[in-house]
């Protein structure tokens, strides 16, 4: 196995960040006057009133976070006096206890902050969080650790970590069975945490009953936009979707370099091997095309003595692109200079180019769509394939959808569970089922309108595992008062109905729970070369940055 160092930071490409952060202050004010007139007042107030009313929530969640770590101690002390220290389901199956059980399944972005911010101690839940991996990652940050800019340990925090007063079960949820509240678990064993249903063994299950589950398994990479494209398999493409990917990317690329330094291998060979395809021109293609421009600037630049500085004539990257632009969810600004910014590196952009077919780990088929219909393939040679063109619900959701109502199944899109405005499953007993993030459509109306399909991001999944964690920490009734619709009524407070005037207080005026809503805070993507995308938004207002600055605001 190759290991290199850490890329190199060049400190010239950084000596204008301190021009432009003040260029940036001045830039915010310049556009809010040039557009005052644009500038929808309603809109305005109503998205500061909203931003001061998460501000006060997070105030909140510190104070909860605060009295949590005076009380973990003795809780945990409490606990091992009363149940097996060893034993994560005594405390969960003990009959005696009357609090009911919270099930949160997924160890994500949306669960991981469900279990940063629920009060365990004061809500009267047990906590269980079961999940095939017992650590959270960053994502963010693997296409840096996948070239070695950062290291692994640095992008992941265990679950139990997050919350010592939950309690964490290590294992893969194959089955769940909504009306009758009980999941069957399959215990990982040896560390195994393969996607691969074919792969693993036929191991038993236990059954563990639920109160209340929170379905947070998120999606799974390798999917094309709801199509099915031949060959798209960890046998032949790399993904980037969890650590176990990106130090495979990692190690794959060193071993391409080492590969390319064998004697007797020809000119044309070496290209093959250092030909380096990227499908997708979202956020994780473009980022890691960013970070691995970078690593190949640094191992094959003669001024910095690269390990590989006889390969550099050899390496080429190109990525595939479905659409007619790149970064298709930033400002049409953005997308131009993202392009430009690749093209300048050397990159070969196709755009407007499907996958046919992914042959083998060193061959690609694409193809280019004529306006007349026909289209003529084309066959690429690469030493390695990194797909990012999309994701896939895994096989639980799936499996999930089936036991739901079919008036629930018409509702759902893109294999993602229908949520009503409040997180809880449509079509599931009232209260006891909640699915938040990449696996969860938020539909509203008996008819399934949707008022915007939420994108499948981190900023979407880690509000709406806090929304819940608020709901449950202030004692709502998750049901809400009616049971008959397959859309409820909002959660509501008992105390505070029947006129409790400190619950009132407690809850901001908020007897019924306020329906989730997104707060956007804007869009960030690394280019590499120390340049990157930074779309700032704030209600109608917008600060795009690119370059320089970009990376200062990134």
């Amino acid at each position: 196995m190759t290991v290199w160092n850490a890329r190199k930071t060049d400190v010239d490409d950084y000596s204008s960040i301190d021009e432009d952060f003040n260029r940036i202050q001045t830039s915010i004010w310049q556009d809010m006057l040039s557009n005052k007139d644009d500038v929808n007042v309603k809109n305005f107030f109503d998205t500061a009133s909203f931003l001061f009313s998460k501000t006060l929530d997070t105030i909140e969640d510190a104070y909860t976070h605060l009295r949590r770590l005076r009380a973990e101690e003795s809780y945990i002390d409490s606990k091992m006096d009363l149940y097996s220290a060893a034993d994560c389901l005594d405390q969960w199956n003990d009959e005696k206890d009357p609090r009911p059980k919270l099930l949160v399944i997924g160890s994500g972005w949306a669960a991981h902050a469900l279990l940063k911010i629920v009060d365990s101690l004061n809500t009267g839940y047990r906590v269980l969080c079961v999940s095939r991996k017992n650590y959270f990652l960053f994502t963010p940050m693997l296409a840096s650790s996948s070239v070695g800019t950062i290291e692994f340990r640095s992008i992941v925090e265990p679950i139990r970590d997050s919350n010592p007063t939950i309690s964490f079960l290590e294992g893969t949820v194959v089955d769940i069975d909504p009306m009758n509240q009980s999941v069957s678990i399959i215990l990982s064993t040896d560390g195994d945490i393969s996607d691969d249903e074919e792969k693993k063994p036929q191991l038993p299950s236990i059954n563990v009953p639920y109160d209340v589950v929170v379905y947070a398994c998120g999606v799974r990479a390798g999917g094309s936009g709801g199509t099915k494209v031949s060959g798209v398999a960890p046998s032949n493409c790399h993904f980037l979707k969890d650590v176990s990917d990106a130090l495979r990317l990692r190690v794959s690329v060193g071993n391409l370099f080492e590969r390319a330094s064998r004697p007797g291998i020809l000119d044309y060979e070496r290209r093959r091997l250092l030909h380096f395809v990227v499908v997708g021109g979202g956020a994780t293609g473009v980022e890691y095309i960013g970070e691995l421009s970078d690593f190949l600037q640094d191992v094959t630049s003669k001024e910095r003595k690269g390990s590989y500085a006889a390969l550099a004539p050899y390496t080429s990257i190109s990525l595939i692109h479905g659409g007619s632009e790149i970064l298709p969810q930033f400002d049409k600004a953005l997308r131009d200079k993202a392009l430009a910014s690749l093209e300048s590196k050397g990159v070969q952009v196709r755009l407007n180019t499907r996958v046919a077919a992914v042959d083998n780990p060193n061959s690609i088929r694409i193809y280019r769509k004529e306006r007349d219909g026909s289209r003529q393939e084309e066959k690429i040679h690469c030493g390695i394939i990194v797909w990012a063109a999309g994701t896939a619900p895994v096989p639980l959701t799936n499996l999930l959808l089936t036991k739901l109502p079919m008036t629930s199944r018409k509702l759902s899109q893109y294999g993602r569970i229908p949520v009503d405005r409040w997180l809880r499953v449509v079509g599931a007993p009232a209260g006891t089922f909640f699915a938040l993030g990449d696996a969860s459509m938020i539909v509203s109306g008996e008819g399934g309108n949707n008022d915007s399909v939420l994108p499948q991001t981190a900023q979407v999944a880690a509000q709406q595992g806090a929304f819940i964690a608020r709901l449950l920490n202030r004692k709502y009734c998750l049901s809400g008062d009616n049971s008959s619709d397959s859309f409820l009524s909002p959660p509501f407070n008992e105390k505070a109905k029947l006129g409790d005037f400190v619950e009132f207080l407690k809850l901001r005026g908020a007897v019924e729970a306020k329906p989730f809503r997104f707060l956007n805070l804007g869009l960030l993507a690394f280019l590499g070369g120390g340049e990157a995308l930074s779309q700032i938004q704030f209600g109608d207002f917008k600060l795009n940055e690119a370059g320089s600055t970009g990376f200062l605001l990134w």
